[in-house]
């Protein structure tokens, strides 16, 4: 099952990146450990099954992606979403198909 995309304006941890990772998690969200599932501060957040870590989407891109402005980009990006500094502008268009 398909997950939404993370959108290109007014992007949120809460509201738009925990559910483009399907993260089970409401609270206590690291944009760290969505991004690739690691522990932060004591926190890790974990994902269900039709999601997963933001540096494994299957496609980003879009306005305002510092990455690929390109919308539907097979996501090449790992090393770049996964590692710190971490950047929400990074998932921008990210999902999984």
């Amino acid at each position: 099952m398909a997950t939404p995309a993370v959108p290109t304006t007014n992007v949120g941890i809460n509201n738009n990146l925990r559910v483009a990772t399907a993260c089970t998690q409401t609270t206590n969200l690291s944009l760290a450990s969505l991004c690739n599932g690691g522990t932060y501060n004591g926190i890790q957040n974990t994902f269900g099954a039709s999601g997963g870590k933001a540096m494994f989407f299957d496609v980003i891109g879009g306005t305002n992606n510092p990455i690929t402005t390109t919308p539907n980009s097979v996501n090449l990006f790992d090393d770049i979403i996964g590692n710190a500094p971490f950047n929400l502008a990074n998932t921008i268009g990210g999902r999984y198909t």
